[in-house]
């Protein structure tokens, strides 16, 4: 208890004289942690980049709205893969007409679709068509492409679609959010220090509260999920074709002795972590949830169940 005492007097100190600095002295300190200890400035976007972020997802809602194709965040695969701002009459990877605007509503990704899977596979049919779909992974006993999915739901706002800190709400952040996609960063942060900060919020590791805790929303399972999606966008690009787009070429080479899904049970330092954002959460009990315990349900799979579905090539 004393040395939990020591870490949370240090985060509320951090967090006053974060408070009391502006937006760019923050941005040029170094304040995020690498996994042998080094303290590093943490790659973000700057002023003009997400000024320019948030300019062009406002010009994306007002183009669909008026029946204009657009581009949301520039990436034009995406808006042709999942049929945003498009309709399959006359379409390119550039032009078309909006059926949100039109007499259908319908968007061309309605015709990709015949017929509805049944039970798990519905859940990925959809996403997959418009997005990268992996049969490895990076992470043992975590899954990229059900880490992608929680990503699309929590995490656009602030970290952007392609995970380069360019959010819609990115430039209302203060500091702002991190550039995920950095491989000079984030190839040398462990497996724990990312689930760690994702299960407990940027506080857990004496950063801003601006990161939510997320230990509430997602399990464990979910958020190993998530990591090892990050792991496959290390220094992955604004892709300009749909090839790009679809299959992208991560950097990141795991470390040697780090955490993963599989062995975080018999790790201590995870189980130190572990106890550490149990007490800070808020609205922990008894149950199964305490503890980062598992539930079953939608696509969530235990990690020995993933591990051997990659070995079946998922």
């Amino acid at each position: 208890m004393q040395l939990r005492s020591k870490i949370l007097w240090a985060a509320a100190l951090g967090s006053v004289i974060a408070m009391s600095a502006p937006t760019e002295s923050r941005a040029a300190t170094a304040r995020c942690q690498l996994h042998d200890g080094t303290r590093i400035v943490c790659p973000v976007r700057t002023e003009a980049e997400l000024d320019a972020a948030a300019k062009a997802y406002d010009a994306e809602a007002a183009q669909m709205v008026s029946g204009v194709a657009g581009s949301t965040y520039g990436v034009a695969p995406f808006d042709y893969l999942t049929g945003v701002g498009k309709r399959t009459e006359g379409t390119t990877l550039m032009k078309g007409d909006s059926g949100y605007a039109g007499k259908t509503g319908k968007t061309e990704l309605w015709d990709r679709v015949k017929k509805p899977k049944k039970g798990e596979a519905l859940y990925n049919q959809w996403t997959n068509n418009w997005s990268p779909a992996f049969k490895s992974t990076l992470v043992p006993g975590a899954d990229p492409n059900e880490g992608k999915q929680w990503y699309y739901v929590y995490c656009i706002a602030c970290h952007g679609w392609g995970l380069r800190g360019d959010g819609p709400s990115a430039s209302e952040i203060d500091p702002r959010p991190r550039v995920l996609t950095d491989g000079s960063y984030m190839n040398k942060k462990s497996n724990l220090q990312l689930f760690t900060v994702i299960k407990g919020g940027g506080e857990a590791s004496l950063l801003s509260s601006s990161m939510p805790a997320w230990g509430n929303l997602l399990q464990d399972q979910d958020i190993w999920n998530v990591v090892a999606w990050i792991r496959m966008m290390a220094d992955v690009n604004v892709p300009k074709t749909i090839d790009e787009y679809l299959n992208p070429k991560t950097t990141f080479k795991p470390l040697a002795g780090d955490v993963d899904a599989l062995t975080a049970g018999k790790s201590e330092e995870f189980k130190e972590a572990q106890e550490e954002n149990e007490m800070t959460l808020a609205g922990r009990g008894e149950g199964a949830l305490k503890g980062g315990g598992y539930v079953e349900g939608g696509l969530r799979k235990k990690a020995i169940d993933v591990a051997a579905k990659v070995k079946k090539g998922f």
